[in-house]
């Protein structure tokens, strides 16, 4: 009963973490400049690969691969925001204009 319950939080974790993947692409293929793309491109793939990772760490029991899926986790939280925001930083500073509303 536990390996049930285990597995399907497993295929519960990776669904979750392939629809935040999908979102995030979309996103990146529909949104018109740098600085709308930075959101999906920060926020979805790591609410997906921190998905996908618990996954993993759930499939692979008590073991030392968890550890180290849980530093991935943890080192991914800490540097997805700030990447993103040096990303948009050094984009506004360089001059890189937003898109415009179109007809304004």
């Amino acid at each position: 009963m536990v390996s049930l319950i285990n597995d399907i939080l497993v295929v519960v974790f990776a669904v979750i973490g392939v629809i935040f993947f999908l979102g995030g692409t979309i996103g990146l293929l529909r949104c018109p400049d740098l600085y709308s793309r930075l959101h999906p491109a920060t926020k979805c793939d790591t609410m997906g690969a921190c998905s996908i990772a618990l996954a993993l760490s759930l499939d692979a029991g008590w073991d030392i691969a968890v550890i180290k899926l849980i530093l991935v986790i943890f080192l991914l939280l800490l540097t997805s925001a700030p990447s993103g925001h040096s990303i948009g930083r050094s984009a506004f500073v360089s001059g890189i204009k937003p898109a415009g509303r179109p007809g304004v």
